[in-house]
């Protein structure tokens, strides 16, 4: 009898794991992305040179609050940043809720997900990615960026490898996704973002960051080549998430930084030794800089438009009730274009 029901689990397990693989196969790689009249309007022109950004992971793995998602709708619309990027958006209806109550009229151009459309539901199955902005996107819908970069509507992205853990983080598919941006007449702005696999190997960060790197270098390179972009001098390159990399760290900083192409970091760069913490662990307290905004001044031999730091730091998100409505906090910055 035991051995019978042994074999019937064991059946059931494989049948569970086959019929996966065959939805992860035969699964779609897609954007979600809409948005307003894309021209370039007097409000949509940059104000003395001044762009503003905010990155932050939400922890939406499922529904949250109504009072959660109305202090993050009234925080986003108040401030009304140019650029705004989250992570960890996986529920669905909080994501709809999101759109539906985010001012639209402001905020144009959405990208609402990045994801395998098939996969599962109840493992999580997109990337967690949002981003929008008052500015317009620039379609790269007629670039070949290669086979290992996925092109939808214009807006480009690719699923990192993920690596089996403890946790249920190696479930959701960790991602890179990057959007080039009109800002006015002359300057683009190409906005990248990500969100890196939390528990694994040190090796197997290594190899996502390796991935994220090679990405950009790829997209930028054929975005220029194409001639879709018609002067590096006026290209701002921006990449801002969640890398789970302790900014206080000095073995985990120094190998991000490597990994990526020692891009600046806006935050450290503009803050010196002052400390902030965007992530609590069990304790509720930050203690972690998981976050940043970095800046590429340059890539391989094209030279690009430099961008100072005005203002940057963290910023907590809190219901009526005082309670942070995430695990993170918000890193939110205004920036100068040179």
């Amino acid at each position: 009898m035991l051995k019978d029901k042994t074999h019937k689990i064991i059946k059931r397990l494989l049948l569970t794991f086959f019929a996966l693989s065959l939805v992860f196969v035969f699964s779609c790689s897609s954007v979600d992305y809409f948005s307003s009249p894309t021209k370039l309007d007097d409000d949509n022109r940059v104000m003395e040179n001044e762009i503003s950004l905010v990155t932050y992971n939400i922890k939406a793995i499922y529904d949250k609050e109504e009072g959660q998602i109305d202090s993050l709708i009234e925080f986003i619309n108040k401030d009304k940043f140019d650029f705004v990027i989250f992570q960890e958006l996986f529920d669905e209806s909080t994501r709809d809720e999101i759109v539906e109550k985010v001012d639209t009229a402001y905020y144009k151009s959405i990208i609402s997900r990045v994801d395998y459309n098939s996969f599962p539901e109840f493992i999580f199955q997109d990337a967690g990615l949002y981003l929008m902005s008052k500015y317009p996107i620039v379609n790269l819908s007629q670039i070949d960026f290669g086979d290992d970069i996925n092109n939808s509507n214009g807006v480009i992205h690719k699923i990192l490898e993920k690596e089996w853990s403890k946790t249920n983080d190696f479930l959701a598919n960790k991602s890179v996704l990057g959007a080039l941006y009109s800002i006015d007449d002359s300057t683009q702005l190409f906005l990248f973002t990500t969100h890196v696999q939390a528990i694994g190997s040190r090796e197997h960060k290594t190899f996502q960051l390796q991935q994220i790197k090679s990405f950009i270098d790829t997209a930028v390179t054929h975005a220029i080549n194409s001639e879709i972009v018609p002067s590096t001098k006026n290209l701002v390159v921006i990449l801002a998430g969640d890398f789970n990399s302790n900014a206080y760290s000095d073995n985990s900083f120094n190998n991000l930084k490597i990994q990526l192409g020692y891009p600046r970091d806006l935050h450290m760069e503009f803050n010196g030794n002052k400390k902030e913490y965007t992530f609590a662990f069990r304790s509720r307290k930050p203690s972690r800089r998981f976050d940043y905004i970095f800046a590429y001044d340059n890539m391989n031999e094209f030279i690009f438009r430099k961008i100072n730091v005005k203002s940057i730091g963290v910023k907590n998100v809190v219901d009526d009730s005082g309670n942070s409505i995430s695990d993170h906090l918000a890193l939110k910055a205004t920036l100068l274009i040179n």
